[in-house]
């Protein structure tokens, strides 16, 4: 009995190892997913899916990336170091989701190029900011 509860504690461990690493790239997935959606609407000047998809983001992105603990739960031990790069990546992004949704409701009364312009350039931030923490988190020692 007790060789059976410890090779199933043993495997409910290493599983856990292994679902983390899932559960990342799932939610990297699903992030991703949340960007080209905000693309599409600039593409396509959909305003309204713009929106929405922009909210998602931001939940999705704080669920992940905003809890450095949880976060580095999910990166194998020699990375665990790294979470406070997503934790940092999650601010950028925050900050530049709220330039976009200013520019939604027009916050600041611009006219509606520039505020297309300046959503767009926040976009890109956003983007850049997945990249680099994407990048150090993956790096090769």
């Amino acid at each position: 009995m007790k060789k059976v509860l410890l090779t199933s504690l043993v495997t409910l461990v290493l599983s856990g190892a292994s679902l983390n690493a899932y559960d990342l790239k799932i939610n990297m997935q699903l992030l991703n997913a949340d960007l080209n959606i905000v693309k599409e609407g600039f593409m396509t000047s959909d305003k309204e899916g713009v929106g929405i998809a922009i909210e998602r983001l931001a939940k999705h992105t704080e669920e992940l990336l905003g809890n450095q603990e949880k976060f580095a739960k999910m990166l194998p031990a020699k990375k665990k170091n790294k979470a406070k790069e997503a934790k940092m990546s999650a601010q950028i992004i925050a900050h530049n989701i709220q330039i976009i949704r200013d520019a939604i409701v027009n916050k600041f009364n611009q006219s509606e190029t520039i505020r297309r312009e300046e959503a767009q350039r926040a976009y890109t931030y956003i983007e850049h900011a997945c990249f680099r923490c994407h990048n150090i988190v993956r790096d090769v020692e």
